[in-house]
């Protein structure tokens, strides 16, 4: 559409907007395809495959992974407090 845009006559004070916006309009489009690209490489069949059984075993996944971490830091920051300077 912009490049049509770009085409009519009269918009010549407009050319570098409208570059402005074909840039922009590609950059969306190629976040598009890479959200795309990583959703249908994901595990998750699709939204029709989705229970809430499924839902809530994806979500204490993440809590219990996020959970881990905290343990993690917090076990490094020990080991770091003892370790002679």
């Amino acid at each position: 559409m912009l490049c049509l845009i770009e085409r009519l006559p009269g918009v010549d004070d407009f050319k570098s907007e409208i570059s402005d916006l074909k840039s922009m309009a590609e950059s969306i489009s190629r976040q598009l395809r890479g959200w795309a690209d990583s959703l249908q490489n994901s595990g998750i069949k699709g939204q029709r495959y989705l229970t809430e059984k499924t839902r809530r075993a994806t979500q204490s996944a993440r809590e219990r992974e996020k959970f881990m971490e905290q343990l993690r830091r917090i076990r490094e920051g020990e080991e770091e407090r003892r370790e002679p300077n």
